[in-house]
């Protein structure tokens, strides 16, 4: 059972993503999108308010009613404070980057640091000690590139970066910055950048899928990011596909990651014999294929795998709406055509096919999502997050 304090969270969870999908609201217009009264929406607001986590703008007066009647009082549409900053970190096996965040979501700066062979995780602490030094957060959301247990905050493995495998990156970081840490797999925390501030902000359900060096998904279904018992689940890079395929970094053979990554494009492109195979990406390869038929057919081939496990992913949920970030997402509406192809002939027809969107953000939505993932914790029940 729900108690009085349990939906209070839950609506204020909900009035912060409202604000952050519509922009200044007035007290009216958020009992409106709330579906309360005009006294239960002042109790929501309030406690932000008395936080310094929301301002009230200047008043804005309403429109004369007609007939010559007095338009009444003017509203003072409430807005995230500047005084409040999020931070955001983003883990993997390239390095930490780190951003400083306001409230709506604009980046007020940050910095991208590689990260050394050895002592990896004294690095990733570092990293994050000097960037935020001097600056005062409301916390830190951290998306780590790996599997994470969410409650504890750490991280079980990262395949690309063995040094910060059990890395109790929550507890660590937040004795170093002397503010709450949150902790969660970095597809799930870009699911929710798209979620509060993307291309999904207006969807109810969709996939968000992370390509490049390796493969993973953060679902969303009825406006929640799914995710399992402490955070498990999200490894799509490690279904099957391919039972008689090569063996995977994590032991399997046939994984997805296997033949629908960086590596496995680069060393397609390598033995063709094309120029730049060995930092070959899916933009440079669709520019290529314009004029080198041999990349066009690499080309078609990389996202036919790539296409093979959103075919799998759509027979399993259902959620028809894939927004494709990393690698693939620079490659823009070509890659949204030739997905849509490939899946054509993949998936039964007596549905609707599922629609592919590129989004090319440079791990934006992702450290967007870190802040998301920040406020979630801050204001949310763990079924609302």
């Amino acid at each position: 059972m729900l108690t009085a304090a349990d939906l209070g969270a839950a609506n204020r969870s909900r009035l912060i993503r409202i604000l952050h999908r519509d922009g200044p609201q007035s007290r009216a217009g958020l009992a409106a999108a709330l579906g309360v009264s005009r006294a239960t929406v002042t109790t929501i607001v309030q406690p932000v308010l008395d936080a310094g986590l929301l301002v009230e703008q200047e008043p804005v007066q309403p429109a004369a009613r007609r007939g010559g009647g007095r338009a009444g009082k003017p509203a003072r549409p409430l807005w995230f404070s500047d005084a409040v900053m999020l931070g955001g970190v983003y883990v993997s096996g390239d390095g930490v980057h780190c951003a400083v965040l306001r409230m709506d979501g604009e980046v007020v700066r940050e910095v991208r640091v590689p990260l050394a062979r050895e002592h990896v995780a004294e690095g990733v602490l570092s990293a994050c000690g000097d960037f935020f030094a001097g600056t005062a957060l409301m916390g830190v959301g951290v998306a780590a590139a790996g599997m994470v247990d969410t409650e504890a905050g750490v991280i079980l493995e990262i395949y690309r970066a063995p040094g910060l495998t059990g890395m109790a990156i929550g507890p660590e970081l937040q004795e170093k910055l002397g503010v709450p840490v949150v902790v969660d797999h970095h597809p799930r925390v870009q699911a929710i950048g798209d979620l509060w501030f993307g291309e999904g902000r207006e969807l109810a359900g969709f996939v968000s899928l992370h390509t490049g060096e390796v493969l993973g998904a953060g679902m969303v279904h009825r406006g929640r990011v799914l995710r399992g018992d402490r955070g498990g689940g999200g490894e799509v890079g490690h279904m099957v596909v391919d039972a008689g395929g090569e063996r995977c970094v994590c032991g399997r053979i046939g994984c997805w990651e296997t033949i629908a990554t960086l590596p496995w494009l680069r060393r397609e492109a390598e033995r063709g014999g094309l120029d730049g195979a060995r930092g070959m990406t899916c933009a440079e390869l669709i520019a290529l294929a314009e004029k080198v038929p041999a990349a066009k057919v690499l080309l078609h081939r990389y996202l036919r795998n790539i296409a093979q496990g959103i075919a799998d992913l759509e027979q399993v949920l259902g959620l028809q709406r894939y927004l494709v970030h990393g690698d693939v997402g620079h490659g823009g509406r070509r890659v949204e055509e030739i997905l849509a192809g490939e899946l054509d002939g993949m998936l039964n027809r007596r549905r609707a096919l599922p629609l592919v969107t590129a989004v090319a953000d440079d791990d934006r939505s992702t450290l967007l999502g870190a802040a998301g993932l920040l406020l979630s914790a801050t204001f949310s029940l763990d079924v609302d997050r």
